[in-house]
Formats: C-alpha cells, structure tokens, sequence
C-alpha cells in the first residue's frame, strides 16, 4: 500500500504534506480492491476500485473508480489502460452494473478511449482542478 501511497503522492496529490496522507478511507474496505503495475521492480500505475453509489445513476451496483495514476515515464505505453480493462474484468465478475470516476480534464480523452461516457458539466475539485463525471455501463459476464 505504501508504493500505492508514493504513486499517489507524486501524480495525483503532491499539495499535500506526504505519501501517508494520500491514503482514502476506504482503501481498507473489503469491497475495495487495487490495481498497480509495475516495471523493473517500480510502481508505475495504479488504480482503486471502491463499492460506492453515486445517486446520479439509477442502476443499483456501482463501483467508483478513484486515484488512477501513472507515472510520468510510461504515459502513452498502454499502463493506465491495462489496469483499468484489469480493474474492469474483475467488476464483471462481481456483476457490477456501473462505473464512474471524478476525471480531471486533462484525463477525459484517456478515458473516452475506454467507451466511458460524459455525465453533467465540468466541476472543480478544490486544489486539484477542474473536472467531469465520466461513467461506463458495464457488461456483465464478459
């Protein structure tokens, strides 16, 4: 979890005071799960998958996917793409309906590319930026 934190930490919340406090509260959660990608022993990506319903979805099983980070080094080798197909095969088995994340702007193309949909208008995340809710209904037993 720490190299998760360090990842974190270095992408996505460098505003903050270090790695420890780029930990989320449900990281522990049992429904959670981590993706992370390695290269020469280096954590490169990652993502979490946390059980969370958001109320402008009607389907019944969500998953939010949040602090999806890669590495500067391998931007554009595929990595964040891999870890969220990853993330996604193993919603469908748990027959997830729903995924959605909080996208910074800059990430929006990234995951157009993966079918996600846009939902609503652009919102900003204080000390982080402007954002849009992006989602992707899922298919089940795939």
């Amino acid at each position: 979890m720490d190299e998760l934190k360090a990842l974190r930490f270095k992408v996505l919340w460098p505003h903050l005071e270090n790695a420890q406090a780029c930990e989320i509260e449900p990281d522990g959660d049992d429904t959670t799960f981590h993706m992370a990608a390695f290269r020469k022993g280096q954590n490169v990506g990652t993502a979490t998958f946390i059980l969370q319903k958001n109320d402008k979805f009607p389907t019944k099983y969500q998953y939010r996917l949040r602090a999806m980070a890669t590495d500067p080094s391998v931007r554009g080798l595929g990595v964040g793409a891999l870890l969220v197909q990853k993330g996604i095969e193993e919603l469908n088995q748990r027959n997830v309906d729903l995924l959605w994340c909080d996208a910074r702007l800059i990430a929006t193309g990234f995951y157009e590319k993966l079918d996600f949909k846009i939902k609503g208008q652009v919102y900003t995340v204080p000390k982080i930026g402007p954002h849009k809710l992006m989602y992707k209904e899922l298919k089940k037993g795939m």
